[in-house]
């Protein structure tokens, strides 16, 4: 893969990244300052689940320099 193939995949996914992002942020917000319920608690860690997928292929990317 060539360097501008690779520029193209970092920045699809910083986008899911940031959108993953913005949707944690908008459960946190339901709750409003109080804890979150059983059911905001399981999604917010399915989101970091899967930014933290996104971060391991972006490493991946950038193994070998």
């Amino acid at each position: 893969m060539n360097n501008e193939e690779k520029a193209g995949l970092y920045h699809s996914y910083l986008l899911r990244h940031d959108k993953l992002d913005g949707q944690i942020a908008d459960i946190k917000s339901e709750a409003a300052g109080r804890d979150l319920n059983g059911e905001q608690k399981a999604k917010v860690n399915l989101l970091e689940t899967q930014k933290a997928e996104i971060v391991r292929e972006t490493q991946k990317l950038f193994e070998g320099y």
